[in-house]
């Protein structure tokens, strides 16, 4: 038995990095988790595995693969990924793509794309799951933010990046004053430079060089840090940094 037996969870980008890390931490702690990839099924397949070996017995785990764009966003409220969303107890978005640029050099495609994925696809998924939050008067939401985007600052090379984490960090705030009442929490992590499998060893060790302590973030600390908060019903609202004490 974990704290959220009979919990049902998705996780949106949950097949790599820190979101794979969360959906075993989900799986270990009970819930029956809907993880969400984008194209590679063996990845996919692989971490499937992982949550059955380490999760109770009462659990039952799934997965999809379902590409998501700015393009394609508009037909995704009707899509098969949207109709777990509607079911979630549990809800963590750990999903939108980083883009590095000067604002002359963005391009109006970019600004459309990362601000729909960044912002309005996790606001579409926060809308459709609190009816069915509200109707059990229990949910937890999670988002996945930027580094130091929870306040309003000057972004040199990520501004269209920034400003959509930004904005994040409002829905955040606005889901957890509205709905704490009926037993709904909305928290947020603002991940530093963080350890995946998508970035080789050499820019790793760039990265490691960067944060105060010479060392990059594990995603099991990420992981670990994101069950607290989604575990304790008075922890709404925060926007968690979580980033070695790192300024740019």
């Amino acid at each position: 038995m974990g704290i959220f037996t009979q919990k049902k969870a998705v996780v949106i980008g949950g097949s790599g990095g820190i979101g794979a890390k969360l959906s075993i931490k989900l799986a270990q702690e009970g819930a029956s988790v809907l993880v969400h990839g984008g194209h590679n099924s063996q990845k996919l397949d692989d971490l499937m595995q992982t949550l059955e070996t380490q999760s109770p017995s009462a659990a039952h785990h799934q997965s999809l693969i379902q590409k998501i764009t700015g393009a394609n966003l508009t037909a995704f409220p009707t899509s098969p990924l949207m109709e777990h969303v509607k079911k979630a107890d549990i809800l963590c978005v750990a999903f939108g793509p980083f883009l590095q640029g000067s604002l002359e050099e963005t391009t109006p495609k970019q600004w459309i794309d990362i601000t729909l994925l960044n912002y309005t696809l996790p606001g579409i998924c926060v809308s459709s799951a609190l009816p069915h939050m509200k109707e059990n008067h229990w949910g937890r939401i999670l988002l996945f933010g930027g580094t130091l985007t929870h306040n309003v600052r000057a972004y040199r090379t990520n501004a269209a990046y920034g400003g959509a984490k930004t904005a994040l960090c409002s829905l955040v705030k606005s889901t957890a004053a509205q709905y704490s009442s009926w037993g709904i929490t909305c928290n947020g992590i603002l991940p530093g430079l963080t350890e995946t499998e998508y970035q080789s060893p050499q820019m790793l060790s760039v990265l490691a060089q960067k944060n105060p302590s010479g060392k990059i973030i594990a995603s099991e600390t990420i992981a670990t840090a994101a069950i607290d908060l989604i575990s304790v019903k008075e922890i709404n609202g925060a926007l968690l940094n979580i980033d070695d004490g790192w300024n740019p």
